[in-house]
């Protein structure tokens, strides 16, 4: 039996407490749900509310009594679940449906299945409604009405998924898990025996199951061939060649790219097939590809005016060339086309000796940027550049108007640099801070009262679970606060790469709603957490030391604990057990073979790179040695610790260090270029959010950007 609760992972970060006073209106009347506060500003308010309701003392002692049936359930111990749960009686009469479905877990813990069984009957009958009967369906054996009418369900996928595995000659079930479940592991090798045995008799539709399941899969190869045999639509033609195309077969892809713009030369599908057209076509044809686009009025021919103005450029046609660059900053000034572009020909002007042109292009396109990194990087260098032609005022100006405009970039912290704010400089890495972190807990934009229930009492792993349950997470059409509530939920429960990349794909979205969302601290919270602050929480063979949090390991080793926090978002998204295409692993992505250096280094016998404490402890060290190395440098240190010592010391010989701006803007390797950026970009923005001065410094230029 799959087990709903039980099988939830213990891992996961919850946020500390804070006061939150959700009011949950309800048929059987009104539940305060409250937890503590070490300090707000709302307590005062807060316990004058709930000092005139009667209900809070049983509520908090409900929850109390939750939270501890939860912890029994996750270590299977039914009976000490029951005890609590039947303390809990109605106090929590917005909660009755998941308390029922956490009975009769506990009761199938028990192997009491009677009993079980008519507790999950109860739920069906007292709640048809509630998101969690899918469970309680499959949990009752009613898998052929919970595959009519649930089929979506994230319970339905995993029962598939399960019934799959262990019944492979059950084809139909693989049809079902690939129509409605296809991002599910594993799912290629299921899909590879239905074609096997049923192709000949497949219809068209059959196929377009089959070729959508292997393009999420990415099994693009497969995907292509499937596509081949399923109705011509616009999307299925533009995967179709783009399967082609990822397979390295483009002399196949082209004539499919010219078959969707024949057929549907409108299609949104059209648009995105132009450009990777032009991308596998010789000049002359991707000219004449990309010109269609390029006179329309959307923001996708920004992308095309950058491409045509390249390809005249490098065909020697300068007036061309020319006329495509002014198309695009007099049409799309705020696009990050027109910003890459203004930085291909400013950088090499500067180069050159002709500044002031430099610096006049780079302001020009620059400021009229809206949120694009590759804007702040021209309007800091307008700034660099104005003050190499003497006007330090004008430098001045710009740099403010950095940090206005892209306050959460690299280049703003390097304007904040260059204006005399205490922000580290270069030698951020030794820079020793004052870490205020206190986890923010507000209640969720968009949930429903049992989720908000679950979530403000700290149950974020069964807030998570049923938040999956309500909301189908793959739906295009979510709101920005379904997306944000997603990506929080995911990141407390522990999934933190998908969780903090879910939120901060929110962060340049041009929609009102998710300026409102920013201005929540939870939201910069989970694009910038501190996951693993105080404690690594886990305990490897005994030893105090992987106990240790990466605030430790920075006091021990004489580290800004805000730039491992940084590098450890940069490297991993504070997974612990992420390991990369090179083979790095961990938090802080330490190689195998350079943990074991400095394990020898330490004296260390015994050490698990994928176990937090040990990695923060090896990690720590070796950026600590990499700081030394390079008298306590962080850019140095940090493109050591990226591309390696040799390459580094190759680079200073080539470049040299007399300005270490222009030596980041001409490290060779794109990877670690974009990395030392990365991580000092995250460090300022860590700066921002957890320390006084941060705040104190940039919140009047955060207000200056709400007023417009």
């Amino acid at each position: 039996m799959w087990k709903a609760l039980s099988s939830l992972p213990p891992r996961g970060w919850l946020y500390g407490s804070s006061v939150l006073v959700l009011m949950f209106a309800t048929g059987a009347g009104v539940a305060v749900m409250r937890t503590t506060s070490l300090s707000s500003e709302r307590a005062p308010a807060a316990a004058a509310e709930l000092s005139h309701a009667p209900e809070v003392p049983s509520t908090t002692d409900a929850l109390t009594e939750l939270r501890q049936a939860w912890e029994a359930l996750r270590a299977t111990d039914g009976q000490t679940a029951l005890v609590h749960l039947q303390q809990i009686d109605s106090a929590l009469p917005v909660l009755q449906d998941q308390i029922l479905m956490m009975q009769a877990t506990a009761y199938e813990h028990l192997e009491d299945s009677t009993t079980a069984q008519a507790t999950w009957t109860q739920l069906l009958e007292t709640f048809p409604n509630s998101p969690l009967v899918p469970q309680a369906l499959l949990s009752t054996q009613q898998t052929d009405v919970l595959l009519e009418r649930y089929p979506a369900h994230p319970v339905t996928g995993s029962w598939l998924l399960e019934r799959v595995q262990q019944s492979p000659q059950e084809l139909e079930f693989v049809r079902q898990l690939a129509e409605h479940h296809p991002q599910s592991a594993g799912l290629s090798a299921h899909l590879d025996r239905w074609v096997q045995a049923g192709s000949p008799t497949f219809s068209a539709m059959d196929w377009q199951v089959v070729a959508d399941a292997y393009w999420v899969q990415r099994e693009y190869g497969k995907a292509s061939r499937s596509y081949d045999l399923a109705p011509v639509t616009a999307q299925n033609l533009y995967r179709h060649a783009r399967s082609h195309h990822l397979s390295r077969e483009a002399g196949a892809a082209r004539p499919l790219y010219q078959a969707l713009l024949d057929q549907f030369p409108d299609s949104e599908d059209a648009i995105l097939g132009r450009r990777r057209y032009a991308d596998i076509s010789d000049p002359q044809t991707a000219i004449q590809i990309l010109k269609p686009l390029a006179d329309r009025d959307i923001p996708e021919a920004a992308e095309a005016l950058l491409s045509l103005a390249r390809l005249y450029s490098n065909a020697s046609s300068p007036q061309a060339a020319q006329a495509m660059r002014e198309s695009l900053w007099t049409r799309f000034p705020e696009s990050d086309a027109a910003a890459t572009l203004a930085w291909e020909l400013a950088w090499p002007l500067a180069e050159s000796g002709n500044v002031q042109q430099a610096a006049q292009l780079a302001q020009r396109i620059g400021l009229a940027q809206k949120h694009t990194e590759m804007g702040a990087q021209l309007s800091y260098w307008a700034g660099k550049w104005q003050a190499q032609l003497g006007d330090q005022e004008a430098a001045r100006q710009i740099y403010n108007r950095v940090i206005q405009q892209f306050p959460h970039t690299y280049y703003a912290w390097r304007s904040a640099v260059q204006l005399g704010w205490p922000v580290g400089d270069f030698q951020a890495g030794r820079k020793q801070v004052d870490v205020q972190f206190v986890p923010a807990r507000q209640s969720l934009p968009e949930a429903s009262t049992a989720v908000q229930a679950l979530y403000a009492s700290g149950l974020v792993d069964l807030a998570w679970q049923r938040w999956q349950w309500e909301v189908d997470q793959f739906d295009p059409d979510l709101t920005s606060a379904q997306i944000f509530t997603t990506g929080l939920l995911r990141n407390a429960a522990g999934e933190h790469l998908r969780g903090i990349n879910q939120v901060t794909s929110l962060l340049f979205a041009p929609k009102p709603d998710v300026e409102v969302l920013r201005q929540r601290r939870d939201f910069w919270q989970v694009v910038y957490p501190l996951h693993f602050h105080d404690s690594s929480t886990n305990q490897v063979g005994g030893d105090q030391q992987s106990q240790k949090g990466f605030a430790q390991w920075a006091n021990q080793f004489n580290l800004n604990p805000l730039v491992i926090a940084a590098l450890i978002r940069q490297e991993s998204r504070f997974e612990p057990e992420i390991e990369s295409v090179a083979g790095a692993l961990g938090l802080m992505q330490v190689m195998p073979s350079t943990g074991a250096w400095i394990a020898g280094q330490l004296g260390l016998q015994q050490y698990t790179l994928t176990y937090p404490g040990d990695n923060l402890y090896l990690g720590a060290w070796y950026l600590d040695y990499t700081h030394r190395t390079y008298n306590d440098n962080t850019v140095l240190a940090l493109a050591s610790y990226n591309g390696g010592p040799g390459n580094v010391a190759k680079w200073l010989n080539q470049l040299g260090f007399s300005d270490p701006d222009v030596f980041i803007e001409k490290i060779p390797f794109l990877e670690t270029r974009g990395y030392v950026k990365a991580v000092l970009g995250n460090y300022w923005n860590y700066w921002q959010l957890y320390t006084q001065e941060g705040e104190t410094l940039l919140s009047e230029q955060f207000q200056r950007r709400l007023d417009g």
